[in-house]
């Protein structure tokens, strides 16, 4: 049986700044049906189209969304907005004891304690010094996550059980701490760091090891090989406030500091203890675009709505885009990470937000989120060692079927020239074809000069 090919083709002529585009050179874009392809290509300074492939078609996103995200984000928030998280002792504080709990406020900050930005981290010793610092040696009541202001949800609709034991599938809470994962050990069941009262159901088999999670279920059920001395599995934490929890206990009793394992009716007044702020939004949305991290997305989303659902995030954001006359009627977000199998985009509704993050005061800001070509993050290998290396700046997406690119061509001064989207859904052929007709399809259509 012959493999059927769909083929499209190009004509355009264009000049941009450092690239030249061939006049009325044809170019095609071909990958083995069933895969179904829609890509736009825009020069910025003129709205020039260069190439227009089901444009105006609704396609699963995967990860591009992010690009969305982090848009939204930076657009009503600043570069410069920070989460924070206040600590405080409620109750009476008379001659070193404080008659009522140690309350943690939270505010959904994704990076409480990530490995990912260090510099930041300390958030249970910075508790422990500033009580010890103010006196206090007894703590009548307990630590308590105070979640009075923000709204916990479940993982977003269309997240597929299969992603839920991973540390890709944590999702976003009230209270996340390093990065909500944990490394589980067996056969000890051990967990770094400590999960209080982790379930764990295990199987021996002599297939791989196999770990799944139901949707609402904290219980891990394991089962295949596992190595006698020890085998190690990064794992989605489950309940990220009870590890919290679990290490300040640890640094109270080793400062010193008795505190009670029940809350403890008390006083409303409040003596503030430390309050952590995050780093600056723009660096959060670097590292999470570079990484393609689900769960800091999902915490930018969240933050366009504080105190709000997911719904209300998402609601926020396309009105947002609607008000600055981008057509948002095909579109379907349930997530603001792309993991979620029910988010529909067209490549018109991904150009027309980049042209327009382009074209605006933070233009510098938002393109130096996306990994350049050959260089970073998850576009490390594309393009690299051609003549487009570091000159495409592009967000990836991929999941089962489904490979697709939202960013950037840059010009000598590092600025964007052109937008391109790319979006492959359905196709049954190898990924590695998929990539290599996109980096075919740009460096055919931009030449170094």
């Amino acid at each position: 049986m012959i493999q059927q090919k769909s083929f499209f083709t190009i004509f355009f002529g264009v000049c941009a700044l450092g690239f030249t585009l061939t006049a009325q050179e044809t170019h095609t874009f071909s990958l083995p049906s069933p895969a179904q392809s829609g890509i736009y290509i825009e020069n910025i300074a003129t709205g020039d189209v260069l190439l227009d492939i089901d444009g105006d078609k609704p396609f699963v996103p995967a990860s591009i969304v992010k690009s969305i995200t982090a848009a939204a984000a930076l657009t009503t928030l600043g570069p410069d907005y920070r989460f924070g998280t206040d600590v405080v002792l409620r109750g009476d504080v008379n001659g070193g004891v404080v008659a009522g709990n140690l309350v943690i406020k939270v505010s959904g900050d994704p990076t409480l304690e990530s490995s990912h930005f260090k510099e930041y981290s300390g958030f249970t010793d910075s508790i422990a010094n500033a009580l010890r610092a103010m006196g206090v040696l007894n703590i009548k009541g307990d630590i308590v996550v105070e979640t009075d202001n923000f709204l916990e949800q479940d993982v977003p609709d269309g997240w597929m059980e299969e992603d839920l034991a991973w540390p890709y599938g944590a999702g976003h809470k009230s209270l996340n701490f390093r990065d909500n994962k944990f490394v589980l050990s067996m056969p000890s069941r051990s967990s770094v760091p400590k999960v209080p009262g982790l379930k764990v159901r295990y199987t021996p088999a002599s297939c791989a090891l196999k770990v799944d999670r139901k949707r609402g279920d904290d219980t891990y059920i394991l089962r295949g090989r596992v190595r006698r001395r020890v085998h190690e599995v990064a794992l989605a934490n489950p309940d990220p406030a009870a590890t919290l929890k679990y290490e300040l206990c640890q640094k109270l009793g080793s400062a010193g500091i008795k505190h009670g394992t029940v809350p403890v009716k008390a006083s409303s007044n409040e003596t503030c203890v430390y309050t952590h702020v995050s780093p600056p939004l723009l660096e959060v949305l670097q590292s999470l675009m570079f990484r393609s991290d689900n769960m800091m997305a999902e915490g930018a989303l969240r933050a366009l709505a504080p105190g709000k659902s997911r719904e209300d995030a998402v609601s926020r954001e396309l009105k947002m885009w609607e008000h600055r006359d981008i057509d948002t009627e095909l579109i379907a977000l349930e997530d603001g990470s792309g993991l979620s199998r029910n988010d529909r985009v067209t490549p018109y509704f991904m150009a027309d937000i980049l042209v327009w993050m382009a074209s605006q005061y933070s233009a510098t800001d938002y393109v130096s989120l996306f990994p350049k070509a050959g260089r970073d993050g998850t576009l490390k290998s594309f393009l690299r060692d051609s003549s487009l290396e570091g000159r495409v700046a592009l967000k990836t997406g991929s999941m089962k079927g489904v490979q697709c690119y939202a960013g950037y061509v840059l010009g000598m001064d590092g600025l964007p020239t052109h937008v391109v989207i790319i979006m492959i859904n359905k196709f049954n052929c190898s990924r590695s074809k998929v990539k290599e007709e996109a980096e075919r399809l740009l460096l055919d259509m931009f030449a170094v000069e």
